[in-house]
């Protein structure tokens, strides 16, 4: 079976390729949980055998045990779009209002926070901080956060949390929109650049112009000021309304909304559940995927670097890689601290680091989640799970002991991937389709949604007696 989807970190349609699931590991094993979901985005667990999950076009629908159930919990596809990497992509449950224990019931009255594209017809719903001078005047698309009330089943009473405006047409490919909770129980959400780029050049003529990246926040020293893309944000809820933090980076809305900036495009978010730091995923355009540890004001460093290299010249391209290379640049002996004047830090708050890995070429590395479960035994608890679009993979990183960098072996100690072979070192599994959500379910296994295949699977490990 032949599957097309947009790939995720690239700048052309891809054909993704169903293949035979496979695990390195013998004693894990892969089972389906449930088929036939149309582009499913993101999930979460209402409680045990009971999943709320996202389908792109705009529905959630809800799963109790293997079984679809016949009611949509909400159906919002007359207002979300869903082109491209445009739809209905993030979801989270606050944990103080998450359920306990597995009585189905006991799910009602919840919280949900939802991100998608919305059609926007009417400003009716104007939010306190949002632009006056773009929020009256753009076209018809927004990125929005709602919560919705989960009752009888279905997600009721919405709330209009943020907005993210879009600045012109062409400001509507990199959406990210993964949403996590802190555990200072505050909502963090990813929010993709709003362009594709690939070179120093192409990135620099859409900048020249005005366009979405020209920005601060994406290390534009004399750009417009943040508007809400190209980093994550932070922020509390109270009844509904938004609770500005103490800006890191500055006072004014929405800067004071960033917890970290200069990142292109982000499917994954999460935090560590022994040091309490948060990690994330970031697609590059060809090459430069990256893991990264973000700590308070971190600057990923994009549209300046990607990866490990310095994206301030197209002849660092590497037309002809290095043996065993595939595609991507040259490791460079440039300084990539970010003192050399080459990144915006907002004066002296913000601060660049070097990804904790990097790929040479691209994998659309998407999902990122800490196994905070002791379900597969101490080999794997509270590791590091990593999901790929291309060819499905899951990539495991054990962390040093502080918690602060990934414990790579062999050719990968310089954190640097440049071909398949190193990679097999901490490739766990394949074979998923393109991936875009990993979940620890209630039971302590690892859950994996696939948006090309319309499938879940949960990973388990096989009974030894």
């Amino acid at each position: 079976m032949i599957l097309c989807m947009v790939m995720v970190g690239s700048n052309h349609i891809n054909i993704a390729f169903a293949e035979q699931i496979f695990v390195k590991d013998d004693n894990l094993n892969v089972e389906l949980v449930v088929e036939g979901l149309n582009s499913p985005t993101s999930m979460a667990f209402l409680g045990s055998n009971d999943i709320l999950v996202l389908e792109k076009q705009g529905k959630v629908q809800r799963i109790i045990g293997s079984d679809i159930l016949a009611d949509l919990a909400l159906d919002v596809t007359n207002k979300v779009n869903s082109s491209y990497e445009r739809g209905l992509i993030g979801i989270a449950i606050r944990s103080d209002e998450q359920v306990e224990d597995d009585v189905q019931g006991d799910t009602d009255m919840k919280n949900i926070y939802l991100y998608y594209t919305e059609n926007v017809t009417n400003k009716e719903d104007p939010i306190d901080g949002c632009f006056p001078n773009e929020c009256q005047t753009i076209g018809s698309l927004e990125n929005r956060l709602y919560k919705y009330q989960f009752e009888d089943g279905k997600l009721v009473n919405p709330t209009l949390m943020i907005s993210i405006p879009l600045r012109d047409t062409s400001d509507f490919i990199h959406v990210g929109g993964i949403i996590t909770i802190g555990p200072d129980n505050d909502i963090y959400l990813s929010a993709g650049d709003g362009k594709t780029c690939g070179y120093y050049e192409e990135c620099r003529m859409i900048i020249a112009k005005g366009g979405p990246l020209d920005s601060q926040t994406a290390n534009i020293k004399d750009g417009v000021s943040a508007s809400g893309k190209g980093g994550i944000l932070h922020f509390g809820d109270i009844d509904g309304k938004v609770v500005y933090p103490k800006g890191i980076l500055g006072e004014n809305y929405p800067l004071n909304l960033y917890y970290a900036y200069g990142i292109r495009n982000s499917f994954g978010i999460d935090f560590d559940p022994i040091s309490g730091l948060l990690w994330d995923t970031e697609n590059g355009p060809a090459f430069g995927d990256e893991i990264n540890l973000v700590e308070p004001g971190f600057n990923s460093g994009w549209t300046v670097f990607q990866g490990i290299w310095p994206i301030t010249n197209d002849s660092l391209l590497a037309n002809d890689p290095p043996p065993g290379t595939d595609k991507g640049f040259f490791i460079s002996n440039e300084n990539l601290s970010g003192d050399d004047g080459l990144v915006y830090d907002f004066n002296g708050k913000g601060k660049y680091s070097e990804p904790e890995f990097t790929w040479n070429h691209t994998v659309g590395v998407t999902a990122i989640k800490f196994f905070n479960s002791e379900k597969y035994g101490p080999d794997y608890e509270n590791d590091l799970f990593v999901g790929s679009f291309n060819g499905g993979f899951i990539y495991h990183f054990d962390l040093t002991e502080d918690r602060k960098e990934l414990l790579l072996q062999g050719a990968l100690q310089d954190k640097v991937a440049n071909n398949g072979k190193e990679l097999s070192e901490v490739a766990l599994a394949r074979g998923f389709g393109g991936i875009t959500d990993l979940e620890v379910g209630p039971d302590g296994n690892l859950y994996i949604v696939s948006v090309t295949e319309g499938k879940i699977w949960r990973l388990v490990a096989l009974d030894k007696d």
